[in-house]
């Protein structure tokens, strides 16, 4: 078992007091949310969801198990919930601007104008 300061913050009340190890049961890979929400991590409506595919390969396990994760639960809020390291990075956004193409940074602001799209 992990000791307990070194688990990660719940995600509702930022605090660890409470978090314990638990096997969680996720959703399964779900085409249909991607026909709205194509960038999963990133500003969706629905944010806070996590399926299979949005995790690193790693930490799925083989059919049929793959639902089946080690993450996190909070007794105190009722959240379960995984740890940063186990999700896949959020997909880069751009912005287009007047000038061109602005890379959109983790904390929202643009980068330098891009020529070309990487």
């Amino acid at each position: 078992m992990t000791n307990a300061s070194s688990l990660a913050n719940c995600p509702r009340c930022k605090s660890n007091t409470q978090v314990r190890e638990k096997l969680l049961l996720i959703d399964a890979f779900n085409a249909r949310h991607f026909e709205h929400c194509p960038n999963e991590r990133s500003g969706c409506s629905c944010e806070g969801d996590l399926s299979v595919d949005g995790l690193k390969p790693e930490f799925v396990e083989e059919e049929p198990l793959q639902q089946f994760v080690p993450g996190l639960y909070c007794d105190s809020c009722g959240v379960g919930f995984v740890p940063e390291q186990m999700a896949k990075p959020a997909p880069q956004r751009w912005m287009p601007t007047e000038e061109g193409l602005r890379r959109v940074n983790a904390d929202g602001s643009l980068g330098p104008l891009e020529q070309t799209m990487r």
